[in-house]
């Protein structure tokens, strides 16, 4: 290519694999340029990641599809496979590119991804442009007075609720490419990826990303205020694993948030335009849409103080005697703690990639209150099977859980009996996870150990044989949590150590 116009320009696809509302393919496609739409398989990332094979499946599920759709704009997906910095190099040298357009990612191994190759394309003449796509709002666009981050969510999501949200920018242009030839997709096994979950409740691509969401607008939004909390049904929208590798659009989904008005009856409720003719309340779109904000407001903090991902944001916490107990944790790992919700919700877990969100507060809550282990376990097992990971997600929710980070009620500590009794009063999830207690009576689901030895022959459910009891008693585990936490608040410097962290 000798002519300067003809020089294409390189959209790298990453945690974004759509062509709609694509905000990097969308802005090179308006420049008439040659496109190259390139993924990098890269061989340093793949290796460090602990993904269960599952999420590789998916992965490749919406590159298959991703390339479809680029075919539709008379495009083709590159696909390469190496060190991030090599496959680039080699991009450069076979096409000469003008630009390189890429969507920014706010992770802290992403970040210095993105400025080594950045620095590798403008280090060449090549002009380097990042968009705002995976976010509404980014991390320093939501700053207090001083131009400070927050690290309170409901200040935050006071502030960010006052500015104005970008608008969708729809589909492409048709576009051209030049010859090039791809690797094939590659899924878990060509990827070395052992896949331990059974069935994935996520499937990849952005058909099935529009699918699920048209659903949520038409059928769950309008129970979503009481639903979301109920384990046992279909209560929550489940966008979160199409978010995690961008199948759909974040600025779509908040468009069409926007575009569920009506007049509002005198019985406060609203009807869906555009979807149903379903009634809701106007709180169940709001705290939908405070949970878009919240995941906004952790990726802010990850931004902030990437340090984060593995030490304490409360720095008073370094000193916390976590236990070190093999035994205990593999037990909380594989759902056999006597808990019996929070063993359904290891087990869906581990069998499907996916947690309900109440269930992942109480099992997190356990880990760390009741067992007094270090929540950076958890998070970690957590990266291993959740096929929705998302690090600034997974590393808010835990600390939250473990109180060591921006949380301003410290002791909250969840009782997971209380928790079942309230949330699966009848016990629908945990019989659906724990297949041994499906016919113990109701008055006993939360509680199997309490069972008379009668009961427990006739419900087939041996309790020490086919279900365990509980491998710590909840409110000696929660006394002796408090006594350490109050003792680091007494020890010395206290007021320092236990300060929001600079």
């Amino acid at each position: 290519m000798n002519s300067e116009n003809e020089r294409p320009i390189v959209v790298w696809f990453r945690r974004d694999l759509r062509i709609d509302d694509h905000a990097a393919l969308w802005h090179a496609s308006r420049t008439g340029a040659p496109i190259i739409p390139l993924f990098v398989i890269d061989s340093e990332l793949i290796t460090t990641l602990p993904s269960d094979g599952a999420a590789f499946d998916f992965q490749a599920g919406a590159l298959r599809e991703l390339e479809d759709k680029l075919r539709l704009l008379g495009g083709k997906l590159l696909l390469l496979r190496g060190m991030v910095v090599d496959v680039h190099e080699r991009i450069i040298r076979q096409f000469q590119p003008s630009a390189l357009y890429f969507n920014r990612d706010y992770e802290p191994y992403a970040l210095r991804r993105d400025e080594r190759i950045g620095s590798l394309y403008r280090s060449r003449g090549i002009d380097v442009r990042t968009f705002k796509d995976s976010v509404l709002l980014e991390p320093d666009e939501v700053l207090t007075r001083e131009g400070k981050p927050y690290v309170v969510f409901t200040p935050y999501a006071n502030a960010w609720r006052k500015l104005p949200i970008p608008a969708p920018f729809g589909t492409p242009r048709r576009i051209v490419v030049p010859r090039f030839a791809s690797e094939a997709i590659p899924g878990a096994r060509e990827l070395g990826k052992a896949v331990r979950i059974a069935e994935p409740i996520f499937r990849g691509g952005s058909g099935e990303a529009k699918k699920r969401w048209k659903w949520f607008l038409s059928h769950g939004l309008a129970g979503y205020e009481q639903g979301r909390d109920l384990p046992s049904i279909d209560g929550t929208s489940r966008m979160s694993g199409y978010l995690r590798f961008g199948t759909i659009s974040v600025r779509k989904m908040w468009e069409d948030l926007a575009n569920v008005r009506c007049e509002r009856g005198d019985d406060g409720r609203s009807v869906v335009s555009g979807h149903s003719t379903l009634r809701i309340h106007h709180s169940a779109l709001e705290k939908f849409s405070s949970e878009l904000i919240w995941r906004e407001f952790y990726t802010a903090v990850l931004f902030h103080f990437p340090r984060v991902v593995e030490s304490n944001y409360r720095q008073g916490f370094d000193a916390m005697p976590w236990r070190v107990d093999r035994k205990a944790l593999d037990a909380w790992k594989e759902g056999r703690t006597g808990f019996p919700l929070v063993d359904a919700g290891m087990r869906q877990l581990n069998g499907t990639g996916w947690m309900h969100n109440r269930v992942r507060m109480v099992v997190a809550s356990f880990l760390t209150k009741d067992l007094m282990h270090d929540w950076r376990a958890g998070a970690r097992y957590f990266e291993e099977k959740l096929l929705d990971i998302d690090t600034a997600a997974n590393n808010g929710g835990w600390q939250w859980a473990a109180s060591t980070g921006v949380d301003p009620k410290p002791l909250r500590i969840f009782n997971p009996r209380l928790q079942a009794e309230r949330y699966d009063p009848q016990g629908e999830y945990i019989r659906q996870y724990i297949p041994e207690l499906r016919d113990v009576p109701a008055r006993y689901i939360h509680a199997p150990h309490e069972m008379p030895p009668l009961v427990q022959e006739e419900a087939g459910c041996i309790i020490g044989k086919h279900y365990p009891a509980p491998i710590v008693d909840h409110r000696s585990a929660s006394a002796a949590y408090k006594e350490q936490f109050m003792k680091l608040k007494r020890g010395k410097d206290s007021s320092q150590s236990f300060k929001e962290s600079p």
